[in-house]
């Protein structure tokens, strides 16, 4: 699939939304289906606390990906945000990278910009969101949960709150950095970097405040 090229003052924000910071939820995990529970779990998800999020009033921000974790955030908050003037989704933002994978959508967010590497938008991501919630994924979705831990440990006036979601598929990361800890490689526990959860019942009260069902309801 051939990606035309954005023209991005087409679609800069006019700022009528709130952007603050910490009223924007970035959602991060894969951006694929592989046809297992864990995934599968995952999406489901991030449907519920993305549609919670942009009835509460806040934003959520993803990578404008179509499939798996991503693909649904995007969908679920796009689908119940609030529309501008033009009928695009406010309260769907997404930071792009460049080159394009091919899946995006460019016309139901709105997008606050593109980086060339991972890393930049990563970076973007901090200076953007106070609020991450992170999903099973891949390399890339391990590059950004330990970047944003890192982040947490070492520029800690910038702290964000960082929910991984499925203690088991994060159980090694979260061995590694308690090994960290006893061996005093890090003069902090691991869970004052990041708080580790089953399910997004549990953080709903952190992430909307005050504490919303509107994820778990039906339509």
């Amino acid at each position: 699939m051939k990606v035309q090229a954005v023209n991005f003052r087409q679609y800069t924000p006019h700022f009528s939304a709130n952007y603050s910071k910490e009223n924007n939820v970035a959602i991060l995990g894969s951006s694929k289906y592989t046809g297992t529970e864990v995934t599968w779990d995952a999406m489901d998800q991030a449907a519920r606390i993305a549609r919670s999020i942009v009835l509460s009033g806040k934003n959520v921000i993803t990578g404008c990906g179509s499939d798996g974790v991503m693909g649904a955030a995007y969908t679920s908050a796009a689908e119940h945000s609030t529309k501008d003037e033009n009928g695009r989704p406010e309260q769907n933002v997404v930071i792009l990278k460049r080159p394009f994978w091919g899946d995006e959508d460019f016309t139901n967010c709105t997008i606050f910009g593109s980086e060339k590497t991972e890393a930049a938008r990563i970076e973007r991501f901090i200076e953007t969101a106070d609020s991450f919630i992170i999903f099973p994924g891949g390399p890339g979705t391990l590059q950004e949960a330990t970047t944003l831990i890192s982040n947490n440990y070492y520029n800690k006036e910038n702290a964000k709150k960082i929910y991984l979601v499925g203690s088991e598929y994060f159980e090694g990361l979260d061995s590694q950095y308690w090994d960290m800890y006893m061996q005093k490689l890090i003069d902090c526990t691991p869970d004052e970097l990041y708080t580790i959860v089953d399910h997004v019942y549990e953080i709903t009260e952190q992430i909307i405040s005050p504490a919303s069902d509107l994820a778990f309801k039906d339509k």
